[in-house]
């Protein structure tokens, strides 16, 4: 899903390969804090696409992040 996200923002592409990174090596313990940066950073890329108003990217981000949303909700790993 990350590999979505990565697509749909081209200019931000570094910061969530190395997310991707972290998360695909990191043990299932890390993993809550590190969906709150996955979170926090999807967040930033779209509201970074809607301000150039790039139709063709907030689709792509808003199909990524209500992806990521639901897997992280899904697998019990957004801590309040």
């Amino acid at each position: 899903m990350l590999g979505e996200l990565e697509q749909a923002a081209e200019e931000w592409r570094f910061a969530v390969h190395r997310l991707r990174r972290e998360v695909e090596l990191s043990p299932p313990q890390i993993l809550p804090d590190l969906a709150g940066r996955v979170i926090r950073l999807t967040d930033s890329i779209c509201w970074s696409v809607l301000e150039r108003g790039d139709v063709d990217q907030i689709r792509g981000c808003a199909k990524a992040a209500a992806a990521l949303g639901e897997f992280i909700d899904t697998a019990g790993l957004w801590r309040d």
